[in-house]
């Protein structure tokens, strides 16, 4: 039997298709990030509450709803949330501003209520629980304002290890990139082939892969940013033509993969990164 056994629990597409991870032990559960919508979690909740050990502790990546939304409906107080300081202390900034931008659009789906970490650490600190030793690496703004990314191994060593890398590379989808700090981000994923090399990769959308992952994350946001630098030659905003050949020439890029809407929504975000950078 396996020290420890991953569970992934994957949102509705509506939801952003984003993934969940539930590593459970025969002395409990860990949780590693937690849904969008109020829906998603319920379901997650109801699949802690059957795996038939505790809930010990839940883990935060980054520092987008899709990845803290559900922690109200998942984790009682007496369960700890942990993060890197900076994720923390983001998710605080963040929460309230997202849910006035976001619940209009979501309605009732979308929490009225948010849960910051309230256990914040510093990068490369383990923390053992349930039988497992959780090491949290910071990795500061790159898919989001603050990202980080887990691993995992048995605490008595007799098991292989994981990595959750949260959105640090999506897997068959479209990319966030709103947040605009794509040059950090590929700079961030020059480290993480180095520190993750042979390690299996669990994403935040996605199945779980290797090294490709980044490769592939790599190849994307160079694309994109090709594509904006074209378009706009030096502007930091696009017109709506040039939104829709940006939105045509990242589909052919990734043909049929979902949350296409995230190529237009990102478009100014990097086009005023790019700006700013020349």
């Amino acid at each position: 039997m396996p020290p420890f056994v991953i569970h992934t629990h994957t949102a509705a597409v509506d939801a952003l298709a984003v993934n969940s991870y539930l590593l459970t032990t025969v002395e409990g559960a860990v949780l590693i990030d937690a849904s969008l919508l109020v829906s998603d979690a319920k379901a997650l909740a109801a699949r802690i509450a059957a795996c038939g050990v505790p809930l010990r502790a839940v883990f935060v990546t980054h520092a987008h709803p899709d990845h803290f939304n559900g922690l109200p409906f998942v984790a009682g107080d007496d369960v700890p949330v942990h993060a890197t300081h900076q994720v923390a202390e983001t998710i605080g900034q963040i929460a309230e501003p997202k849910r006035q931008q976001w619940q209009p659009v979501y309605g009732a789906q979308w929490p009225d209520t948010y849960r910051v970490p309230d256990h914040p650490v510093p990068d490369g600190t383990t923390i053992q629980v349930a039988g497992l030793a959780v090491t949290v690496h910071a990795v500061g703004a790159a898919e989001s304002h603050a990202d980080s990314y887990l691993t995992v191994d048995s605490a008595d060593g007799s098991g292989g290890r994981a990595a959750f890398i949260g959105d640090l590379a999506f897997h068959g989808t479209h990319s966030y990139v709103a947040d605009g700090h794509t040059g950090a981000w590929l700079a961030a994923l020059d480290r993480l082939e180095r520190e993750l090399e042979g390690t299996t990769l669990y994403p935040g959308h996605g199945g779980p892969g290797g090294p490709e992952l980044f490769t592939q994350q790599r190849r994307y946001l160079t694309t994109y940013r090709e594509a904006i630098a074209r378009l706009t030659d030096g502007a930091s905003r696009l017109s709506e033509g040039q939104r829709t050949e940006l939105a045509g020439a990242m589909s052919r890029f990734l043909p049929g993969a979902p949350l296409e809407w995230m190529i237009g929504l990102g478009a100014d975000a990097v086009a005023e990164e790019l700006a700013a950078s020349t």
